[in-house]
């Protein structure tokens, strides 16, 4: 079966956005880490950061963009 030049076209955008998600997923680590160190209390485990909880759920959310971005690309 051969794919026509439009559908390869969008398969290789699909699989760059899944690249660049990635990209951005990481950076969130990296700011996550950045601020949990910022806010860490050994005395104070129970305080709870908004922010870094909003991170967090951001990265989780990103994980999944880029499954289905994956996927997507695979799509024959």
């Amino acid at each position: 079966m051969t794919i026509s030049p439009e559908r390869q076209s969008a398969l290789s955008e699909l699989s760059a956005l899944a690249e660049n998600v990635e990209r951005c997923r990481h950076r969130i680590v990296s700011l996550a880490e950045s601020q949990r160190l910022a806010v860490y209390d050994p005395k104070k485990p129970e305080n709870d950061d908004g922010l870094l909880m909003a991170i967090y759920e951001a990265e989780r959310g990103l994980v999944n963009a880029v499954r289905l971005l994956q996927r997507a690309a695979r799509a024959r």
